[in-house]
């Protein structure tokens, strides 16, 4: 092929022989046509390697001329009218979110402006646009020297690293570079440190936390230590183990009697079962706080724990009321706080979703007019709806035999509050049921 272009004749005749040179020669505008010209049946293995570097670098190519565009509206829309609405234009365009055109634009915006270096290895096919852009958004902040300091640092690797070994060298390159830059992210990132539950549809739940770097490094030592303490014949997979490992050190914690309590309760996980299924007669799900449906199976061997780690709670046979807070398992502190709250779940005032434990437990009735310490008079309430109540003007009827409260405002304006839904035992609605 020598020194010539390769052509889409050259690709027809040799196809293995035009991938091999176009996977090492610069990217230009006319190497589209010879990487279209390949059919992937008639090259060997080694080819399809070729021209995946091929496509890969032409792609590189491409991404540098997006740049460059990319900056260029930019600048003529400000010369022109003073006023940033290019974001619209790209994101109606490319059909992208604001958030992302906004994106795509300063990293156009950065490569052509600082990092020119970084933009030529684009355009050369000698790293990709994530290379790139990764590049671009670490430096956004930087002055004009600190960034120069950072792409002389990383580039001189770039195009030999995937992109998460170049990625480490970027952190490193900037933590070294603009030390004081990395403190300010990571005081703005310690702010926005959370512990998210998902919750799955098999039973199962994704548990995802941002965490501080040494303290994600403490977690991850603690699981894998506890992970590693196994015998020589456990079937699980390591895997397995360190997510058995996590548990663990959760339930671990829930025994600690220095944790805070809360209602006088120590904390635990509340599984909600109907007796049917608990006596074997049906399979309906179970309730798990703060996941939602589990089965049967999985609802029956919690609330048979006697660790004490779980809460059982059993649903009436007829009315799915709450019948029963299974005190085999667990023995409060005080047995009619433990099931008012166990019971409410919530503040009962409507629409209010403060956790039942964080709640008073107020009388319907004031004791002082002569209303009973019992069930049918106790309720949840938050702090701001129980003010409310005593000194806004709000007044509330429970219904004992549905377990709804009955709200009326100062303005007479009347509104309900449902109990939560509890697994019903399905035998009762059975029109012949068993001779127990």
């Amino acid at each position: 092929m020598g020194q010539s272009p390769a052509s889409v004749l050259d690709a027809l005749a040799c196809p293995d022989d035009t991938a091999a040179y176009l996977a090492v020669t610069a990217p230009r505008a006319d190497g589209a046509g010879p990487l279209a010209a390949l059919e992937p049946k008639r090259l060997t293995h080694a080819g399809r390697v070729d021209a995946l570097v091929a496509i890969e670098r032409q792609m590189a190519w491409l991404a540098s001329l997006q740049q460059r565009m990319l900056a260029s509206m930019t600048a003529h829309d400000a010369a022109q009218s003073g006023d940033q609405w290019v974001r619209e234009d790209v994101a109606c365009a490319l059909r992208l979110s604001a958030i992302t055109a906004q994106r795509r634009i300063a990293v156009g915006q950065t490569l052509t402006e600082s990092l020119p270096a970084t933009l030529a290895l684009l355009e050369s096919g000698a790293i990709s646009y994530l290379h790139a852009m990764n590049l671009a958004e670490a430096v956004y902040p930087l002055d004009a020297k600190t960034t120069a300091k950072v792409e002389e640092r990383v580039l001189g690797r770039a195009g030999e690293q995937t992109l998460s070994e170049f990625k480490r060298s970027l952190r490193r390159a900037v933590a070294s570079a603009a030390p004081a830059r990395a403190e300010q992210q990571r005081e703005q990132a310690m702010t926005e440190r959370r512990v998210c539950l998902t919750p799955r549809d098999d039973g199962m739940s994704e548990l995802w936390a941002l965490l501080p770097a040494e303290g994600a490094a403490a977690v991850s030592a603690a699981v894998d230590a506890l992970a590693s303490a196994t015998p020589a014949d456990d079937p699980r997979t390591a895997d397995q183990r360190r997510a058995d490992a996590l548990v663990d050190l959760g339930v671990a914690a829930l025994h600690d009697p220095l944790l805070p309590r809360a209602q006088g309760m120590r904390p635990t996980v509340q599984v909600t079962v109907a007796l049917s299924t608990l006596l074997g007669c049906d399979d309906q799900p179970g309730e798990l706080a703060g996941h939602g449906p589990i089965p049967a199976a999985l609802a029956r061997h919690i609330a048979a724990d006697a660790t004490g780690t779980w809460r059982r709670l059993i649903t009436d046979p007829a009315t799915g009321a709450l019948l029963d807070l299974g005190t085999k398992t667990y023995r409060p502190p005080a047995n009619l706080t433990a099931f008012v709250i166990a019971r409410d779940q919530t503040c009962t005032f409507p629409g209010c979703q403060r956790s039942a434990q964080r709640c008073d437990l107020d009388h319907q009735i004031p004791a002082s007019a002569g209303g009973s310490t019992s069930p049918a008079n106790l309720a949840a309430l938050c702090r701001r709806h129980h003010r409310a109540k005593h000194q806004a003007g709000w007044h509330v009827r429970r219904d004992p035999r549905t377990g709804q409260s009955h709200w009326t405002s100062p303005t007479s304006h009347t509104y309900g509050s449902r109990p939560p839904s509890y697994p019903q035992d399905q035998s009762a609605d059975d029109p012949d049921p068993p001779p127990f």
